[in-house]
Formats: structure tokens, C-alpha cells, sequence
């Protein structure tokens, strides 16, 4: 079963980072969670498969992907970095697709949908983090 899977550094602490990882409407520009039924207005749905608040992990699947794939699961996991105050973020998907469509879909769902929305969410993350900070300061 193909794998892709994209890793981002936070400079944020992981639990700021989880606090923003299950909201997609937060910080993904296209994903919104199945919740009020097939009439639910977005550009992709996906439905939570599991949540793991201890282990930070999030998986869920899309019902109807826009990529020529099935049996599609994404997991997002939220690990704590060595360096305290910071994070990493992997997301990862496996599915069945054609062999032929591999390539393109390492570029399309790798870096146009996890890389470029993992950029999102650790920038979501470290300016809650930091607008945290300066609170305390003040």
C-alpha cells in the first residue's frame, strides 16, 4: 500500500500544536470536518476515524477524495522535539492507487495539500504560541 507522508519543525510546544491539529478549519484552506451531513459546505470532507489526545494522533478518511485513490487513512501525529518549546508535525496518508498515478500524487497530496497546509498549521501554532508568550510578559 503507498505511503506519503511530509514532516514539518513548530516552534511552538506540541501541545499548542495538538490544541490547533483536530480544527481544520483553523489552519488547512480546504478540509472541513463531516459533521451536518452530505449538505456540508466544503471543498473536501473527511471524517475522523480515530483520536488520540495522549498519543497526539489524529487519523481520519475521505469518503469521496479528489485524487485517484481508495481506502484512503491520514494520520497527523504531534511529538514533542528535543528543544523544549518546540515540536514536529508528520502527516502521513497510505491508500490504493494505480502505480502510474504514484508520482503525481507524491506531488499533488504531498507537497500541494500536507506540506503547504503543515506550513499553515505551524504558523497558526506559533502565533498562538507567541501571542501566549507576550501575554505572560505583560
Amino acid at each position: 500500500m503507498p505511503r506519503i507522508s511530509r514532516r514539518t519543525f513548530v516552534a511552538a510546544p506540541a501541545e499548542v500544536v495538538w490544541s490547533l491539529a483536530g480544527d481544520f478549519a483553523e489552519w488547512h484552506p480546504k478540509l472541513r470536518i463531516y459533521t451536518n451531513g452530505p449538505e456540508a459546505s466544503a471543498e473536501l470532507v473527511v471524517t475522523i476515524v480515530s483520536k488520540d489526545d495522549e498519543a497526539r494522533t489524529l487519523s481520519y478518511s475521505m469518503p469521496e477524495p479528489p485524487f485517484p485513490i481508495k481506502d484512503h487513512r491520514a494520520t497527523i501525529l504531534v511529538e514533542q522535539a528535543a528543544h523544549e518549546g518546540t515540536s514536529y508535525v508528520t502527516w502521513s496518508a497510505e491508500f490504493t492507487a494505480d502505480e502510474a498515478d504514484l508520482q503525481e500524487l507524491e506531488d499533488s497530496l504531498g507537497d500541494d495539500v500536507f506540506k503547504q497546509a503543515l506550513d499553515r498549521l505551524a504558523t497558526a501554532a506559533q502565533d498562538s504560541y507567541g501571542a501566549e508568550q507576550v501575554a505572560k510578559a505583560t
